[in-house]
């Protein structure tokens, strides 16, 4: 089916994901691997359930200081084809005879500074399902003054996110104090948001045993403003804590590190499964010279020698497509998406 962008029936997928306990996971790609292989998780979920319609969020970001996704997408770095390429990818992996046809697909921009992606923000209102209106990094007050003049702008057209007070980076400076429940609604009566941020102790790129998910303040959280959280900084959580993300109040969550870890140490595997079918004898020996490689290699039969099959690019594309489809997959199960079988 065409993307889902409508504002009613954007609005209409999350009210039924909050109903059902069913937490969206937000999966931020920037190539189009990671997009397909998101794509390609809803698709083998839906085969699992009996449901060739679930819906699926992927995202990106465009210049965000901390991973600016659409400055990486080309290699020329601009966000604007970067967009346009991502949009236009999803368009045609949803129509005609595209084996994910089916698919409720529902764009989203992620940390969205109005400051620095405000071309973004405006020129693609209406090609996005929603927009994360990022000023989480400035005073409390001017965050909610920036957030709500977007908002009040694109009223009706897109889902508007906004971050309560800033989610920090892992290893970065300052305290990470969770929100509390009187900030959320006053940053939710004050913007008219339809999604919330709140901190509850997470960190963007940071390890479980470095931080501590606040699962009691995202129920008080929850229990004040509705099931309308969105969390980010998912990798700082515990396994044993993700199920219960969606009975906490989060009907969306983020995740993009561990998709690229997983699908980064595919490559690699792959690389040195077949290292023997991309370099010569000549080139083998000077990597285990360089002290790169170990001399078993050397002895791996049949001789070496470039293997066109090899050298180009198809399997490092499959090998970061799998693993990251079955990543994806594997958090689609933590989340619930079983309870949209009919």
């Amino acid at each position: 089916m065409p993307l889902v962008t409508d504002y009613t029936h954007v609005k209409e997928v999350y009210q039924e994901a909050a109903e059902l306990g069913v937490g969206l996971p937000v999966y931020c790609a920037e190539d189009r691997e990671t997009l397909e292989a998101i794509l390609a998780a809803a698709k083998e979920m839906g085969a699992r359930i009996g449901r060739d319609d679930i819906p699926i969020i992927p995202a990106w970001t465009s210049r965000y200081p901390s991973r600016g996704q659409m400055t990486l997408l080309t290699a020329c770095g601009d966000p604007i084809l970067g967009t346009r390429l991502m949009m236009s990818d999803l368009a045609a992996m949803t129509s005609g005879t595209s084996p994910y046809r089916k698919l409720r697909v529902l764009p989203h921009l992620d940390h969205a500074f109005p400051w620095i992606d405000g071309d973004v923000m405006e020129m693609f209102t209406d090609a996005f399902a929603s927009i994360m209106c990022d000023a989480s990094e400035k005073p409390f007050d001017e965050n909610v003054r920036l957030t709500a003049e977007f908002a009040d702008r694109v009223r009706g057209r897109v889902v508007v996110e906004g971050a309560v007070d800033e989610i920090f980076e892992a290893g970065g400076v300052g305290k990470n104090e969770p929100t509390t429940v009187e900030q959320a609604r006053r940053f939710l009566r004050a913007t008219g948001v339809d999604i919330i941020v709140p901190n509850v102790g997470t960190e963007h790129r940071a390890t479980a045993d470095q931080v501590r998910y606040r699962s009691d303040r995202a129920r008080e959280i929850s229990a004040a403003v509705g099931r309308i959280l969105c969390i980010h900084g998912t990798s700082s959580v515990m396994p044993d804590d993700l199920p219960r993300l969606p009975d906490d109040g989060f009907v969306k969550i983020n995740i993009y590190t561990t998709l690229a870890v997983h699908g980064g140490q595919a490559v690699a595997r792959q690389v040195l499964d077949t290292i023997e079918d991309m370099f010569g004898p000549a080139q083998l020996r000077a990597l285990v010279a360089d002290k790169l490689l170990g001399e078993a290699v050397l002895s791996r039969k049949p001789p070496a020698q470039p293997k066109l099959a090899m050298v180009a690019n198809p399997p490092r594309r499959d090998a970061w497509f799998a693993a990251v489809r079955d990543r994806c997959l594997d958090f689609l199960s933590v989340f619930h998406y079983e309870r949209y079988a009919r």
